[in-house]
């Protein structure tokens, strides 16, 4: 097997991302983490792509000490996602289709942890058993009387509850578009083009999603989860989904004006900080930006 000064390259980079999964910049690097990876799988045949991880991990888990195991095991959460996009990226397949899927892996990944670690712990206690000790140091310090932070830590644990799948869902959102934004200008480097997805200006998503939106809605209001059962859950689950689409329509209308209005190109980035802050009911940009044409308002005739 031919081993290239290039494959050599992306392997150390791919070891020095991992490494830095222990340092303070761990959440820069879980953005980065997956992009060595899938320039690996699509520059090299699977055998020689084996090959290298093989090193990668068994280098990684050595420099890693006692936290050998926590590398090895996000080392594996983004291998695999990453294997998929770069398979789709060799396959020639439409960068729509390769972002699609990997936020789908990545999002299967994320409830099959949460799924695990629910079975094997009371995943609301454990919160607000953590949320507790976090809080107690303010009723020592005579802050707060007693019993404040036992009645603030289960508040907390159902708005972050409330607030999960939205999270989820922006979590497996961002590490797939900045992979696929980064592994485009990655790939380049070994002489491969993968495609681009469309301006963010011009996303647009069906309008039928707006009548999707307002079904669920009404049905969330007038059904119980003792009379709903599954469809309940079904339609509990729906709705943050449905938010997130609209979410996501809304920085392609922000992308939109930007392009229209001639602002810096700073600036649909700075106006997108809000929308990711303040998803309610921020997201109702979105959704009126699929309802009604209010594109050619902006537009000069």
């Amino acid at each position: 097997m031919k081993v290239s000064a290039k494959s050599l390259t992306w392997s150390a980079a791919a070891i020095l991302v991992m490494l830095s999964i222990l340092t303070p910049l761990n959440v820069v690097s879980s953005l980065l983490m997956m992009t060595p990876f899938v320039v690996l799988y699509t520059m090299l045949k699977p055998g020689a792509f084996a090959a290298h991880i093989v090193p990668i991990a068994v280098i990684a888990f050595l420099l890693s000490g006692s936290y050998g195991p926590v590398v090895l095991t996000l080392g594996l959460f983004f291998l695999v996602p990453s294997i998929v996009m770069g398979h789709l990226y060799k396959k020639g397949k439409p960068a729509k289709t390769v972002v699609l899927t990997g936020f789908v892996v990545i999002l299967a990944e994320l409830l099959l942890e949460l799924a695990i670690f629910s079975s094997q712990l009371n995943f609301k206690d454990e919160v607000i058993t953590l949320l507790t000790d976090s809080l107690k140091q303010f009723e020592t310090n005579g802050m707060f009387s007693e019993g404040w932070a036992a009645q603030n830590a289960a508040s907390l644990t159902d708005a972050l509850i409330t607030a999960l799948p939205m999270m989820l869902l922006l979590t497996a959102f961002f590490l797939t578009t900045v992979t696929h934004g980064l592994s485009r200008k990655a790939l380049r480097t070994v002489g491969f083009e993968a495609p681009s997805l469309p301006k963010a200006k011009d996303w647009m998503m069906p309008r039928s999603l707006v009548l999707y939106y307002l079904i669920a809605s009404v049905t969330s209001f007038v059904m119980t989860e003792e009379s709903g059962g599954y469809w309940y859950v079904a339609i509990t689950n729906l709705i943050p989904i449905l938010q997130f689409l609209f979410l996501i329509q809304a920085i392609g209308f922000v992308f939109f004006l930007a392009n229209a209005k001639r602002w810096p190109r700073f600036a649909p980035f700075l106006l997108c900080i809000p929308l990711l802050l303040f998803i309610q009911p921020l997201f109702l940009i979105g959704m009126l930006d699929v309802a009604f044409p209010l594109r050619r308002y902006f537009v000069k005739e």
